[in-house]
This record gives structure tokens, C-alpha cells and sequence, in this order.
């Protein structure tokens, strides 16, 4: 790997890790839906960015089990966190409007 490419990683693990702390302690004060559901694409992202780190350094496969040629682990954390931030945003969108 890289000198650039490690240094890169560390950046992203240690802002998502800041990033997905503060998910899980808004986690424990909410408790609405829509909260929860954009706290957990935040964890599932941070898992994703700590998995492609061990899938790079060589620590996992990505071999194991497949969706046709795409890896289903790297399929799962690229496709999960955004569907749940959708949610969670289609959530509050819902709320608000029957607010009104």
C-alpha cells in the first residue's frame, strides 16, 4: 500500500470514527426513526471504511462470497448507508408534513 494511499486511510478512520462516536451517543438521547436511521448508515459507513481498509491490507477476502463478479460485502456497505440516509430523510420529509 501506498505511503498517500495509508495516510488517506488513516484520515478517513479517524474522522469516521469521530463521526460515527457521535452517531452512537446521539443514538442513545433520540428516538425518532428518522434519527435512527441516519445514525445507523453512519455506522454501517464507518464499518464499510474499516473493512475496505482490512480487505487492502490484506487481512480479509473479498473472495468469499459473490453477487454475481461484485464481492457481497463490498456491495452491502457500498449500497446499505445511502438507503438508509434516504430513509431517515424520507422519514423527517414525512414528518414535517403532516405537521402542517
Amino acid at each position: 500500500m501506498p505511503h498517500s494511499e495509508l495516510i488517506l486511510y488513516i484520515v478517513k478512520l479517524i474522522l469516521g470514527g469521530m463521526a460515527a462516536f457521535s452517531a452512537i451517543l446521539l443514538w442513545n438521547k433520540t428516538g425518532e426513526s428518522s434519527w435512527m436511521c441516519i445514525i445507523a448508515g453512519m455506522v454501517i459507513s464507518y464499518a464499510g471504511t474499516v473493512y475496505s481498509l482490512l480487505v487492502e491490507m490484506g487481512i480479509l477476502s473479498v473472495d468469499v462470497l459473490r453477487l454475481g463478479s461484485l464481492p457481497l460485502t463490498s456491495l452491502i456497505f457500498a449500497v446499505v448507508p445511502p438507503v438508509f440516509f434516504i430513509l431517515g430523510f424520507g422519514i423527517m420529509i414525512a414528518n414535517s408534513n403532516s405537521g402542517k
